[in-house]
């Protein structure tokens, strides 16, 4: 009876020694594709941060040769409203061209993505994943900047007295949908031939302003530009499959 008590507890216990055994063994299956899993997510993440940092130069870039052109334009009225006697109606169209603006939208959906799920635990590079946060509240700041920037420009541009005496039907696009018959009963001043009229001396101050504030912009976005440059180095370093 000892004899077969000794080796049923033998068995007993190199089953439950087996049993633990294959439970550590699946533990560590289910740690290595967990692993495996979690690189993959990370490695894709990568490829899909980069792939919005590229989608951002380009936006800069675009961005910064528009407002390039609209100072261009901008300093090329000052020049022709300074010329007597000059074209009210080419003044106006000129303007309309350099108060335009095309509104930067950045492409931030993956880092968006990665705070608000919580995966951004995947990114286990420390320096990239300081880098990334860094860069965010940065782009968030100058966002901000530039809308106000905006808003500036919004509220002082087309802030005269009366639209029709400063001729805002002589814009293409309204002259157009008014049509000559409408175009006609309304008041033609020629103020950009006046030096001393108020309108023209507000336009010509205007117009100065708008250089400031375009300036000012591309030197936002240059410093974005900027500050974009790290984290894409750190970002081409990791491997996308």
């Amino acid at each position: 009876m000892e004899n077969k008590t000794g080796k049923y507890l033998k068995y007993a216990i190199g089953e439950i020694v087996l049993v633990v055994i294959g439970i550590l063994i699946a533990l560590s299956i289910n740690n290595w594709n967990d692993n495996r899993k979690n690189k993959l997510a990370e490695s894709d993440y990568y490829c899909r941060i980069l792939e919005d940092f590229q989608i951002n130069e380009k936006l800069v870039n675009e961005s910064l040769e528009g407002i390039t052109n609209r100072i261009k334009i901008s300093k090329k009225i000052i020049l022709d409203l300074n010329k007597t006697p000059n074209n009210k109606s080419e003044i106006l169209n000129d303007f309309l061209h350099a108060l335009r603006q095309n509104v930067f939208v950045p492409s931030n959906i993956t880092f968006e993505e990665l705070t608000s799920s919580g995966n951004i635990k995947f990114i286990t590079d420390i320096q990239l994943k300081n880098r990334l946060i860094e860069f965010n509240t940065f782009l968030e700041n100058t966002l901000d900047l530039l809308k106000e920037n905006r808003n500036e420009l919004n509220k002082r541009m087309i802030n005269f007295e009366s639209a029709t005496e400063f001729g805002m039907q002589e814009f293409d696009y309204l002259e157009n949908e008014l049509g000559k018959e409408i175009v006609q009963l309304l008041p033609s001043i020629e103020w950009t031939n006046n030096k001393n009229d108020k309108t023209f001396l507000k336009f010509q101050d205007n117009l100065v302003f708008l250089v400031a504030m375009y300036v000012r912009k591309k030197q936002h976005l240059y410093n974005l530009k900027v500050e974009m440059e790290e984290p894409i180095r750190l970002l081409k370093n990791k491997k996308c499959e």
